[in-house]
Formats: structure tokens, C-alpha cells, sequence
């Protein structure tokens, strides 16, 4: 079955993300917390985690997804991801397929004058796959300033957590190896503006 979601305008959020989301929103509060208080909230949200999993989730047919190990990127994969190769592909959105992938891809924003434009996308989110052909053609028309890529979510789960995405589409700009700035939601406008600020 399709995952449940709640779709707030241009913006998709996983039911099992409002947590983590208000958890975000939160951090300041969060971060000013004892270390033994924080430990304590950590391991009874585990437990609930667990309980809502086995009495509720797996009830109506919702199994947890197993744990998967991110790809690992093959030497010939990694091959895609030199300079030369990329300046040639420059005007295309390229798709990230493993962690070594984005890792190299952000490289490339120390090692050159380019930026790094990401989408983070999922299948199943609908406002993502409206803005696609949209985010395309940014690609295209800045193709001497960024390397456009994609990031699919389920796929790359460790690379979500690390960039701090909590809902999708989750536009980012990098600079450097550095985030500079991002956007969230399907608003060609907003996505449009973002670019052109960041891209100069």
C-alpha cells in the first residue's frame, strides 16, 4: 500500500515525519535540554516507535520498511562523477545513486567555480513529480553556473538525514561544499528566485 501522507499545498510530508518535523522545529528547545532528559525522551519514543509499529502499523498492513544498506558505488559509477565528465553532462539533471556519489558531487563545487543545485524527491510525492520538467529546465538554462542533481529519498535516506530534509520537494544550493540556501514546495516561482539569487 501507498505510504500515507499529508499534502500541505506544494508540499508533501510523510505521516511518519510530523514528529520528526515538529522534532526540528523544536531543536532550539531540544538542544537547551539536559543530556539525561534528552536520553530519556530519545528511549520512549523508541519504545512508542515500537509499539505503534507491532499494534497499529502492522495491523492495517503497513510493515516497517526493512533496513536497507545504501548502494555502494562501483568504480565505473564513480567514473561518471570526475569533472570532465560532469562539465559534459552540464544542462541535465543527474541522478545521485550513492552516498560516494554525493559525496563526489559536492567535491566538485571545491574543485570548481560550479554550484550544486539539489532536488530531493520521492515517487510516491506528486508535487515533486509536477515540478520535474520545471526543475529541468532551470538545469538547462543555468548550465554554465550548476550541476543540477536529484536525490531520490527512499533511496538515500542517509544523505537526506544529512542534508535535513523533512519534506519534499526539498530544494538546496551548495557552494563550496556548503549549503548556501534552499526551498521547500513545488513553487516554480519560489524555486525560480532561489536560483537565480544563488547562481548570480
Amino acid at each position: 500500500p501507498p505510504m500515507p501522507l499529508i499534502c500541505i499545498g506544494p508540499v508533501c510530508i510523510p505521516v511518519t515525519a510530523l514528529l520528526p518535523v515538529l522534532a526540528y522545529l523544536c531543536g532550539p528547545i531540544w538542544r537547551r535540554l539536559p543530556p539525561k532528559t534528552q536520553e530519556s525522551i530519545v528511549s520512549y519514543w523508541d519504545a512508542y516507535q515500537d509499539w505503534m509499529q507491532r499494534n497499529v502499523w502492522d495491523a492495517i498492513g503497513w510493515k516497517a520498511k526493512p533496513k536497507k544498506e545504501a548502494p555502494k558505488a562501483t568504480e565505473e559509477a564513480m567514473a561518471e562523477w570526475n569533472v570532465d565528465a560532469v562539465r559534459g553532462k552540464l544542462g541535465s539533471v543527474l541522478a545521485v545513486h550513492t552516498v560516494e556519489e554525493w559525496k563526489a558531487v559536492k567535491a566538485l563545487t571545491v574543485q570548481t567555480e560550479l554550484s550544486l543545485v539539489v532536488d530531493f524527491t520521492a515517487e510516491w510525492c506528486k508535487p515533486c513529480q509536477a515540478i520535474k520538467p520545471y526543475y529541468a529546465k532551470l538545469a538547462a538554462e543555468h548550465q554554465k553556473a550548476a550541476i543540477f542533481v536529484k536525490v531520490d529519498v527512499d533511496e538515500l535516506e542517509e544523505v537526506q538525514a544529512e542534508a535535513k530534509v523533512v519534506a519534499m520537494p526539498t530544494f538546496q544550493v551548495y557552494k563550496e561544499g556548503k549549503l548556501v540556501d534552499q526551498t521547500r514546495g513545488a513553487n516554480e516561482g519560489t524555486l525560480r528566485d532561489m536560483v537565480a539569487a544563488a547562481l548570480g
